[in-house]
């Protein structure tokens, strides 16, 4: 009887120590699990802001270039620093929430490639503003990307500009939140990156 006693309190001395044990576990993993949804949800955002501000860039109707000086002929316009730090200010109120709780920066980057109209050659112009941030691939390495005119008197055997728009979130944020090891930071930052491309005016 003894012994049957003795063997229930040492039982339920150890069910009263793991039900914490378990009970904390638990609790993280739920914190961790929302953590990574918010962060993928932040990711989705991310994707959507920089397709949508490329969109601007690209835009042939849009008042948001300047000619390129010294040009003859067909004058090409290219990006300005002034577009570049007005499309930063779209995407800093979009995430003013993030940037406020965490201390978060955001950086852009915008690239245009113009094709000389009569060589051909690709030319990039490049802006950047905030945070550091650079695009995985440079656009100079996308220029296959580009369809070749057909039309006649219009753009017959001239290449179509392209525009990429890079937006990157930097620090105050990791993938994971706190949860997260410290050695993800740097996988956090390219987490936090979104490239956008898209065939820009002439064509």
């Amino acid at each position: 009887m003894r012994t049957n006693t003795s063997m229930y309190l040492r039982q339920r001395g150890s069910s009263v120590i793991e039900l914490p044990v378990i009970t904390l576990i638990m609790v993280v993993l739920v914190l961790f699990i929302v953590k990574v949804n918010q962060g993928i949800n932040q990711k989705n955002q991310l994707d959507n802001l920089a397709y949508s501000l490329t969109s601007i860039a690209a835009c042939a109707e849009c008042d948001n270039t300047m000619p390129v000086a010294g040009t003859t002929g067909l004058k090409p316009r290219i990006i300005s620093i002034e577009l570049a730090d007005s499309l930063l200010l779209v995407a800093q109120r979009f995430f003013n929430a993030l940037i406020v709780e965490s201390s978060a920066e955001i950086g852009l980057s915008i690239e245009q490639v113009v094709f000389d109209p009569a060589t051909q050659k690709a030319r990039l112009y490049d802006v950047n503003t905030g945070a550091e941030c650079l695009s995985a691939k440079p656009l100079l390495t996308l220029t296959d990307l580009s369809p070749l005119g057909t039309t006649q008197g219009l753009n017959a055997g001239q290449y179509a500009e392209l525009f990429q728009v890079t937006l990157c979130i930097k620090g105050g944020t990791r993938f994971g939140g706190d949860f997260s090891p410290v050695l993800l930071s740097g996988f956090s930052d390219r987490y936090y990156q979104s490239s956008a491309l898209l065939i820009g005016r002439t064509l």
